[in-house]
C-alpha cells in the first residue's frame, strides 16, 4: 500500500492532467457528471476534486499572468504550489484585515462628523 505522500502527489498529478482539468471545467460549466456515484463521494474523490478546483484556479492565474513567476512548470512542484497557496492565503488574510479597518476608520470619522446633539423640551397639554 501506498504511503499518503505518493497517494497525494498521485491524485495531484491527476488533477492537474489537461484530460482531468477539461472535465473538471465541463463538469462545471454544463454539469457532467465526474463520477459513477453523485452522492455519498469518497474521501479520494473528495481530495481529487479539491485538488482539481485548486489547479483550476491556479491556471486561471496563469492565464491572466497575474504573477510573473507562476506558470506551468511551477505546478510541477509540489512544494512551491503549497507555498504559492500559503502565500496568497496570508495576502487575502492582510487585505481583508486592511478593509475591516479601513471601515472601521470610516465608521469612526462618521461617528465624529455628526456634530452636538440638540434636546428640545416637549411640553404636552
Amino acid at each position: 500500500m501506498q504511503n499518503n505522500y505518493t497517494l497525494e502527489h498521485s491524485i495531484r498529478n491527476l488533477a492537474k492532467s489537461a484530460y482531468w482539468q477539461s472535465l473538471y471545467k465541463a463538469s462545471k460549466e454544463n454539469g457532467i457528471q465526474l463520477f459513477n456515484n453523485n452522492v455519498n463521494l469518497s474521501g479520494l474523490q473528495i481530495i481529487h476534486l479539491y485538488w482539481c478546483e485548486i489547479y483550476s484556479y491556479l491556471y486561471d492565474l496563469i492565464s491572466k499572468k497575474e504573477y510573473p513567476f507562476l506558470d506551468e512548470e511551477y505546478l510541477e512542484n509540489d512544494c512551491r504550489v503549497d507555498a504559492f497557496l500559503y502565500y496568497r492565503k496570508r495576502q487575502n488574510e492582510l487585505e481583508s484585515a486592511k478593509i475591516k479597518e479601513e471601515h472601521l476608520q470610516q465608521k469612526n470619522k462618521f461617528k465624529k462628523k455628526s456634530g452636538k446633539q440638540t434636546y428640545f423640551n416637549v411640553e404636552f397639554a
